[in-house]
């Protein structure tokens, strides 16, 4: 499959380091094999069944966010899980 990088995920790339980036470019070669690498089908997870939105959590703190559109997958965006973890406090401390 192809694997697209929006925008957001090119800037995200470019504040990583050396060997962050190579740790997200070897998923997104994973991310390619799609239809046959059983551990990226089996650790990703769909966040919204109309949208075909999946988070794939890594075997690393990396999680990406990406829309499966046959033949194409588009990466929407890569984060820490800490950051993740963050953001959701945050929005339970300001009530939303």
């Amino acid at each position: 499959m192809n694997v697209i990088l929006t925008e957001p995920v090119e800037i995200s790339l470019r504040t990583l380091g050396e060997e962050g980036r190579r740790i997200v470019g070897a998923w997104f070669d994973h991310l390619k094999n799609w239809e046959t690498d059983e551990y990226v089908r089996s650790h990703s997870h769909q966040l919204d069944s109309n949208d075909n939105v999946y988070v794939l959590k890594t075997s690393t703190d990396i999680r990406i966010f990406f829309r499966l559109k046959k033949p194409d997958i588009v990466v929407l965006d890569i984060a820490r899980k800490a950051t993740i973890m963050g953001v959701g406090r945050v929005s339970e401390h300001s009530g939303s």
